[in-house]
């Protein structure tokens, strides 16, 4: 059986955990060969970050990152292949796998210390977004166990999830708050405890051509995917574009 080459063609976790190990490796010998220079970015590399965000839920981001880094001739790429620290996938006694200094700049910390929600490099394209433009990305399910986090969406469970809403300019925003029309000053706003959103796959994950651009990605937003309503939400901290959700799925 052939391997996936794509993330819309994983099925299994287990799937997930292999495409990736491929990926990063095929990225690795890319930079030995062009001799690239450390913790600079090679044609590709955009491509594994974005896989390891959506494929994998936290626990085995830490887990993937733990395997990867016992490899020395990754740790010039560590920056390339999963941005910069302080990475939210990690528990504060992960400190001591790398100096956070030698990856980026100004960098004390590599893992976060203040909060184990997503920042806004987490997403990526996110796993859903829905009709305001907020990005959604699952954490954790009660089926993390056999699902890959796009589809374990089970009706009458709970799961929990991030959200980012869209970067608005402060006069976008306040057009926005100023114009006629309610809808749109959704996007502006966490969904609220009660409210029932209806959430949009990312294309990049049920897209037939796989494409690893935003553009490619971004096509064809409106594939339906499950409808969820939120119990509970969490802002990151005061003026965070994040909040952590919990929701009951309601359909799917």
């Amino acid at each position: 059986m052939r391997a996936p080459r794509r993330l819309s063609e994983l099925q299994t976790r287990a799937d997930a955990v292999q495409y990736l190990k491929r990926v990063f490796a095929d990225q690795l010998s890319a930079s030995i060969e062009s001799k690239a220079a450390p913790n600079t970015e090679i044609s590709g590399d955009r491509h594994a970050r974005q896989a390891f965000r959506l494929a994998l839920y936290p626990s085995e981001q830490r887990a993937f990152f733990q395997g990867v880094v016992r490899d020395v001739r990754y740790w010039p790429r560590i920056k390339s292949l999963f941005g910069n620290p302080p990475y939210t996938f990690l528990l504060p006694q992960d400190e001591g796998l790398l100096r956070a200094g030698g990856i980026c700049r100004n960098r004390a910390n590599l893992a976060a210390i203040d909060s184990s929600v997503s920042k806004a490099a987490d997403f990526g394209l996110g796993h859903f977004h829905d009709n305001f433009e907020r990005v959604y990305r699952v954490i954790a399910t009660p089926n993390a166990k056999a699902e890959l986090p796009w589809k374990a969406l089970v009706t009458h469970t709970k799961l929990v999830m991030d959200v980012r809403l869209k970067n608005f300019t402060h006069q976008s925003k306040q057009e926005i708050l100023r114009g006629p029309v309610a809808t749109a000053k959704a996007a502006l706003m966490f969904p609220r405890p009660g409210e029932e959103v209806r959430l949009y796959l990312s294309s990049i994950l049920q897209d037939e051509s796989g494409g690893s651009s935003d553009d490619t990605a971004n096509a064809g937003l409106q594939t339906y995917s499950a409808r969820v309503k939120v119990e509970s939400g969490v802002q990151k901290a005061k003026l965070s574009p994040i909040a952590r959700l919990v929701v009951t799925v309601l359909s799917t």
